[in-house]
């Protein structure tokens, strides 16, 4: 007996299996085999890609995160039941002649055990292996099962998200134009009717990244799909009527509030899990406010408004700058884009 073989063998099949319960059935994100390979792969396409938001290879990042979270599942599965039956050189033989399987055929022995195919040609050579081979047989069908049921409610968290993108630029290219719409010569009112329906979008996406973390890793090339502009875009124009507009347009506050906590809910979620050490490249500059000046919505003095976004506002956006540049954008997009 091989002890080596199998305490490897076990605790690589334990660590897997773990992992595979914590990311399919846990509410709290994903297993840390499951974040090191989402990490390691979109990092790879990132790089490829140039860092630019509008490549078009980005968009294949997601999906081949799943495919290789779903493979390095099988394979350390397969890798620890061949590493358990390794230990014991006489636990698998064939069933034709009786003898002794050689390690290839005994790792094709595991295989077609956890793909529950029960082939037939080598079979266990005693009680306690045909014991064994039941318990990994039943582990490959219920872990193999929940990782592929697994991408069904991602593929829906990912369509949330695009959804709330969508909803967002819906409302204006940019801060300004969003305000400008909104703008009905006496209020914001039909800003504020629609932040039950945004903020509501907003945290039940927060939740899925909870429970989904690598949707994160779902990237789309046209910038008013992003979800990192999206947020962006809404929480400078929420700062736009906090610092920008004077009191008597009639500012929803209990709205404003709701929206604030969602935003900062968000930004508190991506902090933590991913922009732990963020060093963001680019300044933000304050927002021009020409052409709310030429609609006539009533602004506060301009230089009080600089100040609330390059002093009060610095470390929220420095925060907003490397949101946006973790997913290879900048503030052209948010600010006057092209699309």
């Amino acid at each position: 007996m091989n002890t080596f073989a199998l305490l490897l063998g076990l605790l690589v099949f334990l660590l897997t299996a773990i992992d595979i319960v914590k990311t399919t059935f846990s509410s709290s994100g994903g297993g840390w085999i499951t974040d090191a390979v989402s990490k390691g792969v979109w990092k790879g396409f990132f790089v490829a890609s140039g860092k630019n938001g509008r490549s078009k290879l980005l968009p294949y990042a997601g999906p081949a995160i799943l495919v290789s979270i779903l493979l390095t599942w099988v394979l350390g599965l397969w890798l620890g039941l061949f590493l358990v039956l390794l230990s014991d050189g006489g636990s698998i033989i064939k069933s034709s002649n009786m003898s002794v399987a050689s390690p290839l055929e005994k790792l094709y022995y595991a295989g077609f055990t956890l793909s529950t195919l029960g082939v037939g040609d080598y079979i266990a050579s005693n009680n306690l292996w045909r014991i064994i081979t039941g318990v990994a047989a039943f582990s490959g069908l219920a872990f193999i099962t929940a990782s592929i049921t697994y991408f069904v409610p991602v593929l829906s968290a990912v369509g949330l998200q695009s959804k709330l993108s969508l909803y967002i630029s819906g409302m204006g290219r940019d801060p300004q134009q969003i305000l400008i719409n909104s703008w009905n010569g006496s209020n914001f009112s039909s800003f504020f009717d629609t932040t039950s329906d945004m903020c509501q979008m907003l945290m039940q996406h927060i939740m899925n990244h909870h429970s989904y973390p690598v949707i994160h890793y779902f990237h789309n090339s046209q910038p008013k799909l992003a979800i990192s502009r999206a947020i962006v875009l809404l929480d400078e124009s929420h700062k736009l009527l906090m610092h920008g507009i004077k009191q008597e347009a009639g500012l929803n506050e209990l709205k404003m509030n709701m929206l604030q906590t969602a935003i900062d809910s968000y930004l508190d979620m991506v902090k933590g899990n991913y922009l732990k050490n963020a060093s963001p490249q680019e300044n933000a500059a304050a927002p021009e406010l020409r052409r709310l000046e030429a609609k006539g919505l009533p602004l506060k003095e301009k230089e009080k408004i600089k100040e609330a976004f390059i002093q009060e506002l610095h470390e929220r956006r420095k925060l907003l700058t490397a949101l946006l540049e973790m997913d290879g954008w900048s503030w052209q997009e948010v600010y006057c884009q092209e699309d």
